[in-house]
């Protein structure tokens, strides 16, 4: 019998080498880039909608009223004035004819003064009473009223002065037992369903991920709810992370923390044996 032992093969760990150092340091530098390179791009997307889609109309109309009006001289002298931001050409057979052609940027800049001048008009008295008319109007084209109406639904949730309330963050069972879900505290329940149930109820909405502008409204009574001690923006950032983004004061202690595989679940201690309850003689 030999006396020789066999020293186990070495098992290479993964994660090691240059490889997986390259990897790593590769998906570090994207993490670092993409989200000023993504800000970028985003500015110039918005920089060009708005140059293609609105700053070029806006030129055309605005072009139409100086000639329409005869102040192309006073176009002259104000380009001349502003250091040429808008293009102003002299037509070579009539030195006194003017070819005006307004630049991108002007038409941007007028864009913003006419919807501040547009949001001041709709602020007055008079704005006020115009504005639902016209509306009206608008809902009654045939093909508008198909549209405009979920246009205005989107705007006002971005864009409107009254923001969503939210009372406070909770857990919630759904969508069935033993799965919890974020929602949040909107508002008490409908009259009727807690008159016909006799039970205070609460009104949830129950956000997507990772878009948490969509998502379910429910109603359920109180003592179903956890309370959460975090903010509305860690929920929100917990939700468009899919739960990789959790607050720190809700994080789990390393030491506790399991991450099982899939169909895998911790040991349970057996139970205690049940006591007989039968009585003596039964």
């Amino acid at each position: 019998m030999s006396d020789k032992v066999e020293k186990p093969a070495k098992v290479s760990r993964p994660g090691k080498g240059k490889a997986a150092y390259f990897k790593r340091a590769f998906v570090r530098g994207l993490a670092g880039i993409l989200p000023a390179l993504l800000t970028v791009v985003l500015l110039v997307w918005c920089y060009q909608f708005v140059r293609d889609y609105v700053g070029v109309y806006v030129n055309t109309m605005t072009e139409w009223i100086i000639r329409a009006v005869g102040l192309e001289q006073g176009v002259l002298k104000l380009n001349n004035f502003i250091a040429g931001n808008i293009s102003v050409h002299l037509a070579p057979a009539d030195p006194d004819a003017v070819e005006l052609a307004l630049r991108p940027v002007t038409g941007i800049v007028l864009s913003l003064v006419l919807i501040y001048i547009v949001g001041s008009f709709i602020s007055t008295f008079v704005g006020k009473k115009l504005f639902p008319r016209i509306e009206k109007m608008l809902l009654r084209l045939p093909i508008v009223r198909a549209v405009y109406p979920h246009a205005r639904q989107v705007t006002d949730f971005f864009l409107g002065e009254q923001s969503i309330r939210y009372e406070r963050i909770v857990a919630v069972e759904y969508p069935r037992k033993g799965v919890y879900s974020i929602g949040f505290v909107t508002n008490d329940g409908m009259r009727t369903v807690c008159d016909r149930t006799k039970r205070r109820l609460l009104v949830i909405f129950i956000p997507s991920s990772p878009t948490p502008v969509t998502g379910y409204t429910i109603m359920v009574r109180p003592e179903e709810t956890i309370p959460l001690d975090m903010s509305i923006d860690d929920a929100l950032r917990m939700t468009i992370s899919g739960g990789v983004v959790i607050p720190r004061n809700q994080q789990m202690p390393r030491t506790e923390s399991r991450i099982l595989r899939a169909g895998t679940a911790p040991a349970v201690p057996d139970a205690p044996p049940e006591s007989d309850d039968t009585p003596e003689g039964a």
